[in-house]
């Protein structure tokens, strides 16, 4: 890696954890809209920088929540979902961006964010969970969010991008 790579994957890291911080009361916990996976579909135009930068971003803001002490839970596997949906999203998207496969990244990225925290948060915040907790909880108290992050405003400001760094 470049000097200029690890600057924006500093960059990227520092913005997430910023925005994850300063919405802190919305990013965290069950029902949550973590505005800062928003930067996840930057990685189809910027490529690896923001694939790693919102990893290492994510793992900061898990490791010192608002609020909450760290779970070793939230912190390896949230961060490695992060990895994964921007990883996905750099794979689908990186130098053949469009409309639609945006928005199919966006869905697939919420999904896999979705599947991994909705399938542990419930154990972090119940004392006894069943599986409809899992379903409720988890699935349903995650995907909204992620969804109004990555489709809502990640894919405007993605395309945002690519439209002002074309001119």
């Amino acid at each position: 890696m470049d000097f200029k790579r690890i600057s924006e994957t500093i960059l990227f890291a520092a913005l997430y954890f910023a925005i994850t911080f300063i919405l802190a009361p919305i990013s965290f916990l069950p029902f949550q809209v973590r505005v800062s996976d928003a930067l996840i579909m930057l990685s189809a135009a910027l490529g690896t920088s923001v694939v790693y930068g919102v990893f290492l971003g994510c793992l900061l803001a898990n490791l010192f929540p608002v609020g909450y002490p760290p779970n070793p839970l939230d912190v390896v596997f949230g961060s490695l979902a992060n990895l994964a949906a921007s990883y996905l999203v750099y794979l689908i998207c990186y130098g053949r961006l469009s409309l639609r496969r945006a928005v199919i990244s966006a869905a697939c990225s919420s999904l896999i964010i979705t599947l991994v925290v909705g399938s542990y948060l419930p154990f972090l915040i119940l004392p006894r969970v069943e599986l409809l907790d899992v379903l409720w909880i988890g699935y349903l108290g995650v995907l909204p969010g992620e969804l109004v992050a990555q489709l809502v405003i990640g894919v405007p400001l993605l395309l945002a991008l690519e439209k002002a760094v074309r001119r």
